[in-house]
């Protein structure tokens, strides 16, 4: 007899496992946000917002909370891919999509502005917006349009990210520009034309006019490129 309630009791313990309630989809929904939330760090503003599940969805209850932990290739998106898992007593993972944006002041077009635009303060008003994606995706600043131009159009009314925006050259082809070459405390300076247009750290070619010999440098700033000596 003993051994039949040995048996019995398993038996209970067993079904009860079974029958225990399962995790609640909501949990693993703010699993997944808090996951994004935790990759996105410092940045401000980010609202993260997981898609909703299947309420078929039964998986056995944890021992702790499950954790998130970001997939795919690690990277937060606009709608980033999050993992969540549970390790005891039963192993199991659960993929979810994760919208993400952000609330922040952003600058907006107050007019069409065609490619290659400088940009200028005028050209935007400050409005908080919700954005898709990282709040560092888009510029709020109009400190940073200095010395930008846009690589692509602007339609009027929107957001200004930083893909829009690429540094303006300041040597054009066909300039005549000073070439540095500098060793030490020494310097030599010659005048040249300048082959290609050329942006801030980028490398171009010119021709020096007396030599006529084409040489390659470093845009260093407005007419000026610098050679090694």
């Amino acid at each position: 007899m003993k051994g039949i309630a040995a048996i019995a009791a398993g038996l209970t313990l067993i079904y009860g496992a079974a029958r225990a309630a399962p995790v609640d989809p909501a949990q693993l929904r703010a699993a997944a946000e808090a996951a994004v939330q935790r990759a996105a760090g410092k940045t401000p503003g980010v609202v993260a917002v997981a898609a909703p599940l299947d309420p078929r969805l039964q998986l056995n209850a944890c021992n702790s909370a499950p954790q998130g932990f970001i997939a795919g290739d690690g990277q937060l998106h606009d709608s980033t891919t999050v993992g969540v898992r549970c390790d005891a007593p039963v192993r199991w993972t659960i993929y979810i999509r994760v919208a993400l944006s952000a609330e922040i002041p952003v600058l907006v077009a107050r007019r069409a502005l065609p490619r290659d635009t400088k940009p200028q303060i005028a050209d935007f008003e400050l409005t908080k917006r919700t954005v898709p994606g990282l709040s560092n995706r888009y510029i709020g600043d109009a400190q940073q349009l200095a010395g930008r131009k846009l690589r692509r159009p602007l339609n009027i009314g929107e957001a200004l990210s930083t893909d829009a925006l690429v540094m303006a050259p300041v040597i054009r082809r066909g300039q005549q520009v000073t070439v540095l070459a500098r060793a030490g405390a020494m310097e030599i300076r010659m005048n040249a034309m300048a082959l290609t247009d050329g942006r801030p750290s980028e490398r171009i070619s010119v021709r020096n006019l007396s030599t006529n010999r084409v040489i390659e440098g470093v845009v260093a700033g407005d007419a000026l490129v610098e050679v090694p000596l």
